[in-house]
């Protein structure tokens, strides 16, 4: 079969998040930059998003679906944990993460800073306001549950923690994203410890870490 495809922009977290499962995976792969609602993407995505998967004759959407599949149809060390109940709770912070961390972090307050619809383009400060005081929170929730083994969930740096970087780096392109992480030592010490991963380091959007 030919060489995996990951579908979309670099920027993207959720893209990122696929190169890193492939790449802690050992899958070789092709990134094909695209941006959403592109014609690539929405050949495969009803509604254009990305990321998107070719795998010979194979395609999929959405990035769980993506993860899942290179973490099952490859050999490689396990993304996440074979035990009922220990998948479970890698997929319960997992679920939190991709929904209500990304909706808080990068729709709300990245983008209030990036995709301002103010005329002059300067961060609506209400959108900001409300979703700083929601990052705060979540972060201070991630920061908890890090503290005893340094990952989000088990021993190992899993596929919760691939969809958890991402977001946290992004989060400190913004003052607000900042001072959310200083008020979670824990996290702090956690986003430190694994920005030095070569999955992550290796995946780093133009922009930046």
């Amino acid at each position: 079969m030919s060489k995996l495809q990951i579908i979309g922009a670099s920027l993207s977290n959720f893209v990122r998040t696929a190169r890193m499962a492939a790449q802690e995976k050992g899958v070789p792969y092709d990134l094909v930059e695209v941006m959403p609602r592109s014609d690539q993407a929405t050949e495969i995505h009803p509604g254009g998003m990305i990321p998107v998967m070719k795998h010979g004759e194979r395609t999929l959407f959405e990035s769980r679906a993506i993860t899942r599949y290179i973490d099952e149809a490859f050999d490689g060390p396990p993304l996440m944990p074979r035990d009922p109940w220990a998948a479970a709770q890698a997929e319960q912070w997992l679920a939190y993460v991709a929904t209500s961390v990304d909706k808080a972090v990068i729709r709300e307050l990245v983008h209030a800073y990036f995709f301002s619809r103010k005329p002059d383009k300067s961060p609506d400060r209400e959108i900001v306001d409300r979703a700083a005081k929601r990052v705060a929170r979540q972060f201070a929730t991630l920061g908890k549950a890090v503290e005893r083994t340094g990952y989000l969930s088990g021993d190992n740096f899993g596929l919760a923690d691939m969809y958890a970087m991402p977001i946290i780096s992004q989060s400190r392109v913004t003052p607000e994203g900042k001072e959310a992480m200083a008020s979670a030592p824990s996290l702090l010490a956690y986003y430190e410890k694994h920005k030095v991963r070569p999955s992550f380091a290796d995946t780093a959007p133009p922009r930046g870490k």
